[in-house]
């Protein structure tokens, strides 16, 4: 019981909670204009300090700093249908039961500066480049529920095993086996005769269970960018820089009060538990260039290095836990305390152009590559994916009057996650995002950007076999940002 009912564990620590935009494990809005304007991969201006970082060498000579908060709210949510939740004494006869998860970030901050002098600038970005927030799941998860159901099943079709052959092991015995013979002979079929009565009518054997489980989610990796911006001509630029990246994460989890009554009476299992931090410390390499074609025209390109991250656990467990933890072979191994865990952020490709037709219009298109199957994970699971994340996006700034800009765009994100890499805490679904929002040019040296966020994911189903029947989740997620920046040019 112990054993299996703890791999719920194992699946929360082994997972992020991202509650902004981008790759698997990166955040690319790093500032309150991207929220009001997702395709920065081509603009010019500190607001593309991240995503088009050369583009700042085009900037006047002087100062230039711009703060930023953000504010995002997400739901997590599975539908899990499962035969053996019919017998939950909190939720008689449901095969179906829903579990909801909440994330928020409500201060998200993050800040630029450059300092340009003819052809040099010299910079700096922070921000929160992955994760972002805390996911609360009151419930626990659907995985969590299932499994303790699956192993009172596995308890009870065992029992029914033992019975079968307790009957037959005579009859072979008469034949002229020995013990150990009639044992072997009667394995196969008396596991297969468990198996097929438990599954054909269930209420015979079970009368109902019940549990209290909840898990608790946060990470976050913040970055802190230095480099350097150098124009080549009057028209071309590059950059080269690193971010440092330090990473905490922390998973809370338990499933309690486990009790359960089957045709032969009652029983209990005894409560687990994993409280784990973790913390890790990397680094990014950047490489930047921007071609300022002529006044109508800037197009440029970004590479990031992947960042190796270890993170290191501080947990305490379980005492079932500590001892299943000593097996090299258990998922419980990589939460030893001190035990380091891979968890690299891949690297990314990022290409965008921006166009003007007239003063007073910019159009912008781009995309982001993201070398997730390349980027190592635990236990090598970069290796479930089918294909690396790749998204495009498209916007537009209208300059309405002198002291208004307003601006909308769109992004398409899609993920390349198989069903095996899918599971309750560790999901991504394919979406589009919208974004709209204004820029007030308060001053000449003054602008304050306001901007609103939305993402419409794609609901996600994945089927799995299990010896008691199919087990279907229904993934979905709800995410709505709003930012706020100020931008000051000295």
């Amino acid at each position: 019981m112990q054993k299996k009912s703890m791999f719920f564990l194992a699946v929360a620590a082994m997972s992020g909670v991202n509650a902004l935009a981008g790759g698997l494990l990166t955040n690319t809005n790093q500032n309150a204009a991207y929220v009001r304007q997702m395709s920065q991969n081509g603009i010019i201006g500190l607001e593309g300090m991240y995503a088009n970082p050369a583009g700042t060498a085009f900037l006047s000579n002087g100062w230039h700093l711009t703060l930023n908060s953000q504010s995002a709210w997400q739901q997590r949510n599975i539908s899990t249908t499962f035969p053996l939740f019919a017998f939950n004494a909190k939720d008689p006869g449901a095969a179906t039961h829903e579990f909801r998860g909440k994330a928020s970030a409500p201060v998200i901050p993050s800040f630029s500066l450059s300092y340009n002098q003819d052809k040099w600038s010299v910079n700096a970005h922070f921000a929160l480049i992955g994760g972002g927030g805390k996911c609360e799941f009151n419930k626990g998860l659907g995985s969590f529920e299932a499994l303790v159901g699956g192993n009172i099943a596995t308890g009870i079709i065992e029992s029914i095993a033992t019975g079968y052959a307790q009957q037959a092991i005579p009859a072979y015995m008469a034949q002229g086996m020995t013990m150990e013979q009639a044992q072997a002979a009667v394995a196969g079929p008396a596991k297969e005769y468990a198996v097929g009565a438990f599954g054909a009518n269930p209420t015979n054997y079970l009368k109902g269970y019940s549990m209290n489980s909840t898990m608790e989610g946060r990470s976050y990796y913040f970055g802190l960018q230095l480099g350097a911006t150098y124009k080549f001509t009057d028209n071309l630029a590059g950059f080269l820089g690193v971010r440092g990246v330090y990473g905490t994460c922390s998973y809370v989890g338990n499933v309690m009060d486990i009790n359960y009554t089957t045709a032969a009476g009652s029983a209990s299992a005894p409560g687990i538990a994993l409280d784990c931090d973790q913390a890790a410390f990397g680094v990014t390499p950047i490489i930047g260039i921007d071609w300022k074609i002529n006044e109508h025209w800037n197009v440029a390109a970004k590479y990031e290095a992947p960042t190796m991250m270890n993170l290191k656990n501080t947990s305490e467990l379980s005492d079932a836990a500590k001892v299943m933890s000593q097996d090299p072979t258990s998922p419980l191994a990589q939460f030893r305390d001190g035990e380091k865990v891979r968890e690299d952020i891949p690297g990314i490709l990022a290409v965008g152009a921006q166009y003007s037709p007239i003063e007073t219009i910019r159009l912008s298109a781009g995309g982001n590559y993201y070398f997730d199957k390349q980027a190592k994970k635990f236990g090598d699971k970069q290796n479930l994916l089918d294909y690396n994340t790749w998204e495009v996006n498209a916007g537009v700034e209208y300059d309405c009057c002198k002291w208004l800009t307003v601006s909308a765009s769109w992004q398409s994100t899609q993920y390349g996650l198989s069903d095996a890499s899918m599971n309750d805490l560790s999901f991504n679904n394919s979406n589009n995002m919208v974004g709209a929002g204004v820029r007030i040019h308060a001053t000449d040296r003054l602008d304050i950007d306001l901007g609103y966020m939305h993402t419409f994911y794609q609901d996600r189903t994945v089927v799995s076999k299990t010896a008691v029947g199919d087990k279907t989740d229904v993934y979905s997620r709800k995410n709505e940002v709003i930012g706020v920046g100020v931008t000051l040019n000295l």
